[in-house]
């Protein structure tokens, strides 16, 4: 079911606002949220538990922006509910808020009825909505200081707010401009009072949260992708398969497989020997979840190493991770979205021809060839320009390279256009 909180007219407005907007990366959502202080109310000292799903923590495009809303599922007690704290920054602050789905009973797939709750982490009213058949109804909004009510805690539609809570019900005229699908909601993120900005997000009621329906399929956060290679590129029996491979004949390709035994410990594969320009990936060892292959010619990651990952990524779901050897550098293929992955593969599939590695389609081949004059003809301009097209066509796959240090990074590039037309490109880093 489809909630899309758009409104036509918004969008001059929002325009403006998009410069005082900005990503909270789902490395600095997961430390803020573990904070103490993240569930404490400053003003009572109340907390709240929150049960984070930070397995199935993404990030969504927000309408008339180049940023995305973080979104962290929340694990629900209640059957029905479907709850996401949602974390923004606006004007350099980080602001976050509950916002939390009640469905009636006479809820449909084709329109929601039921009441819509956004919350403070602490717990305290914010905003909601009364919504039948997808129009919305009512309004909840803060009492009136002058005319607080004094009872300890009030209930509204079996929702229980403490006395700083109190709230009141603001009718709606039967109105198609109330229509959940076209009015936009104030998500609370606004420094004062109950209505805040509208940046014209789209929900499906039940995915992630303790709903019905199944959850969306998450992106894995790239730094937090190049964190755990970074982890894996430690273990022993990574710097063994490396070696290994490093060591072994340099004129053809050879592949490690690297799993997890049921302990939890890192284990590899026995070595699988190819020719000059393939291998075979052992994807039938216990707990696989990457391999190591080298590039006999120093060339970069090919297009073929591209729709390979995907492939293993379908045929074993932990199975996200392939990393390159070539010129003495290491590179990575993480998939980070797998259902956009295969709609990539999907809508771009492979040219294939006899005897010869899978090729981007030309469309897809010629963006990136024309990249490659701006980002360098060496094996990290050519990937970086791969890099850049998997992100503008919303890919699910990151790439990563290995630096000195031994760390990996992103390799992440955002695209400016000056206003003489020109336009250039810079590294994205990891904060």
């Amino acid at each position: 079911m489809s909630l899309t909180f758009t409104n036509c007219q918004v969008e001059e407005e929002s325009l403006k606002k998009e410069s005082n907007i900005e990503t909270v990366s789902v490395s600095a959502a997961i430390s803020f949220l573990r904070e103490d202080n993240a569930t404490t109310s400053s003003q009572t000292g109340k907390k709240i538990t929150l049960q984070p799903n930070f397995d199935q923590i993404s990030q969504e495009k927000i309408t008339y922006t180049n940023q995305l809303l973080t979104v962290i599922p929340i694990i629900n007690k209640q059957e029905k509910a479907s709850s996401r704290i949602l974390l923004l920054k606006i004007n350099k602050e980080l602001k976050s808020v509950v916002f939390t789905m009640y469905p009636d009973d006479n809820t449909t797939i084709a329109s929601f009825t039921g009441k819509i709750l956004m919350q403070n982490l602490n717990g305290s009213f914010i905003n909601g909505y009364k919504v039948k058949e997808g129009i919305i109804t009512a309004q909840y909004v803060k009492k009136n200081q002058n005319n607080a009510i004094t009872s300890k805690d009030i209930i509204i539609d079996k929702v229980t707010f403490t006395d700083y809570d109190v709230v009141i019900v603001k009718n709606y005229y039967h109105n198609p401009r109330n229509s959940v699908n076209f009015m936009s909601l104030y998500t609370g993120f606004a420094d004062t009072g109950s209505e805040g900005n509208s940046y014209g997000m789209n929900w499906d009621y039940g995915n992630g949260g303790g709903g019905g329906g199944s959850p969306a399929t998450p992106t894995k956060d790239p730094c937090i992708a190049a964190q755990e290679s970074t982890i894996v590129s430690k273990n022993k029996e990574y710097l063994t398969a490396l070696k290994a491979i490093n060591e072994a004949n340099a004129t053809e390709e050879h592949s490690i497989t690297l799993g997890k035994a049921s302990d939890g410990t890192m284990t590899q594969a026995p070595m699988n020997n190819g020719s000059q320009y393939i291998v075979q990936t052992n994807t039938d060892w216990a707990g696989a979840f990457a391999a190591l292959h080298n590039h006999p010619n120093n060339t970069p990651l090919s297009a073929g190493d591209i729709y390979a990952s995907v492939q293993l990524n379908v045929k074993n779901s932990s199975f996200t991770t392939s990393y390159i050897l070539t010129n003495g550098e290491v590179y990575a293929i993480v998939v980070t979205n797998l259902s956009l992955a295969q709609d990539f593969v999907k809508t771009y599939p492979a040219d294939q021809l006899p005897n010869q590695s899978p090729e981007f389609p030309n469309d897809i081949f010629y963006e990136i060839d024309g990249l490659k004059s701006i980002m360098d003809y060496g094996n990290e301009g050519r990937t970086t320009a791969i890099a850049f097209i998997l992100d503008k066509y919303s890919a699910g796959i990151t790439l990563l390279k290995q630096d000195s240090s031994g760390k990996f990074n992103p390799i992440k590039t955002q695209e400016t256009t000056q206003s003489n037309g020109i336009k250039t490109y810079n590294t994205i880093p990891c904060y």
